[in-house]
């Protein structure tokens, strides 16, 4: 037991000294609002026991935006129309992605879930995958979810979990597609 305990505080110091140069986006907020016409779309995970700890990359109508891992949060501007956010996963899952319509002046909020679940049984063993899922939530709990969380631009270039390659995601334009 007092060796969890040890382990779960490693981690979590882990965790933190990582984040430690990166803003929260409640001290970056006032510096983000959407231009005129667009809207601003947050995508986000909150830091859950028992969830995945791997970075996971998130699209916008195919096209990676950026990748977030537990306690992060990426901000995009988004101009009107039909969206599909998906968030890479080796599991599937019913209505893993979501389609949504925007307009200028909303914000919407998708939280990016995840689990485990037991993969199939084959030749190399089978074993547990990491399943990512899309959730639409509503503005205020959206709001309440993603003020204290870390604060990364869409576009930014991130690490593909696994590869330790970086990835610098489009432009804005090749969401428009």
């Amino acid at each position: 037991m007092a060796g969890t305990l040890r382990r779960f505080v490693v981690l979590i110091a882990v965790l933190a000294a990582g984040c430690a140069d990166e803003p929260r986006l409640a001290q970056v907020s006032a510096q983000l609002p959407p231009p005129s016409g667009q809207a601003r779309l947050f995508v986000y995970r909150t830091f859950d026991l028992g969830q995945s700890l791997e970075w996971v990359p998130v699209s916008v109508n195919g096209s990676t935006i950026g990748g977030v891992g537990p306690g992060h949060v990426l901000v995009c501007y988004l101009p009107p129309g039909t969206y599909t956010i998906a968030a890479k996963s080796e599991g599937l899952w019913p209505n893993q992605t979501k389609t949504i319509a925007v307009a200028a002046g909303q914000e919407i909020y998708a939280k990016v879930g995840s689990f485990r679940q037991i993969g199939p049984t084959d030749d190399t063993g089978g074993g547990f995958l990491s399943t990512f899922v899309i959730m639409l939530e509503d503005t205020a709990a959206g709001r309440q979810d993603v003020a204290q969380l870390w604060y990364g631009p869409c576009g930014a270039p991130f690490a593909v979990p696994g590869s330790g390659k970086a990835v610098a995601p489009p432009s804005r334009s090749a969401l428009d597609r």
